[in-house]
């Protein structure tokens, strides 16, 4: 997202706090953006094995590496050169100005919004099994994607009328240009980048756990059976369990390391105002940090699907299983 922290007040510079944010943008955006890289890569690697892409959910975990590559190549990256040496690509051209902003915002409330989408899945899938066979299909999981994708391009398609490099304080800036992107904007994008999604992940993720306890309540019920029948269901329920409680993992990960950022942007444009240099430093410090815990959710997925996906550990351990030399 956007800070236009820039103003007359400079001082804000020599103080701890800025420092502080200073270091955090220049040495931990580089370990994220290589982190990410690396992990999002091998997520996308055992996403698309054949075991794999034939599920929904897998689907779209594979869309959401994807996405989380593009935000860290928008957004952090960005951040670390204008840190690191004083250089904002948005400040290039106008076009860049335009592009690059509208692009920021796009991968985050795509990414966000196919977490959404998977998340629905996945509450189709456990709270209207019968059901979910025909909803739940590849074909709709991309027409899905699909139409998120052209809804936050229409969505974010304003910000190409409202941000432009303009010279500011001294030094060219791509900011918002009128009242809509500077005091509205930021309310409608907390909505749909936090508060719907936010809402819509917290009511499946309850649907999702009570239908899950309800389930096991009735495993356990038939437990006393014995028979291969109630042996293959209670396997297949470790699986079905353990899908989605990766998928739920993802989901509490999502909402505890964005909620700050998310805050940060509807309580900032009230607190700049009165800030002072002191002020200022410490909004830097705060931003800086909001924003490495947005970009570490971007980056940490895969080793989430390892700590909690059987099935994803067993296809990663396949494709480093070195086979053994024939004689």
């Amino acid at each position: 997202m956007n800070n236009s922290s820039e103003h007359g007040v400079t001082s804000y510079k020599t103080h701890s706090e800025y420092k502080a944010a200073e270091h955090i943008w220049i040495y931990m955006s580089p370990i994220l953006l290589f982190i990410g890289t690396v992990a999002n890569s091998l997520s996308i690697i055992v996403l698309l094995r054949k075991q794999m892409r034939s599920s929904t959910t897998m689907f779209y975990l594979t869309v959401l590496s994807f996405g989380d590559m593009m935000v860290l190549y928008t957004g952090l990256l960005r951040y670390w050169i204008k840190w690191t040496f004083d250089t904002d690509i948005r400040v290039i051209s106008q076009f860049s100005c335009k592009t690059h902003t509208f692009l920021v915002y796009f991968s985050l409330d795509f990414t966000t919004w196919v977490l959404v989408a998977v998340t629905v899945d996945r509450c189709v899938f456990v709270c209207l099994p019968f059901k979910a066979k025909g909803i739940c299909t590849l074909k709709n999981a991309k027409i899905v994607v699909v139409c998120i994708a052209l809804i936050m391009t229409a969505l974010n398609l304003h910000l190409f009328w409202g941000v432009a490099v303009e010279m500011k304080f001294g030094k060219l800036s791509c900011a918002f240009m009128n009242d809509f992107t500077k005091f509205t904007w930021p309310w409608i994008d907390s909505c749909i980048f936090s508060i719907i999604p936010f809402n819509l992940m917290i009511i499946a993720n309850i649907l999702i756990i009570k239908h899950l306890l309800m389930s096991q309540r009735r495993v356990a019920s038939h437990m006393q059976h014995s028979g291969s029948d109630v042996q293959h269901s209670n396997v297949h329920s470790k699986h079905f369990t353990s899908v989605t409680t990766m998928l739920l993992t993802t989901n509490y990960v999502f909402l505890i390391l964005t909620l700050p950022i998310a805050i940060y942007l509807v309580v900032y444009p009230k607190k700049i105002q009165d800030a002072t240099g002191h002020g200022t430093a410490v909004l830097e410090l705060i931003w800086a940090i909001a924003n490495m815990l947005q970009y570490t959710n971007n980056t940490i997925h895969f080793f989430l699907y390892c700590l909690t996906g059987p099935r994803f550990r067993q296809e990663l351990l396949k494709i480093f299983k070195t086979k053994p030399m024939s004689s």
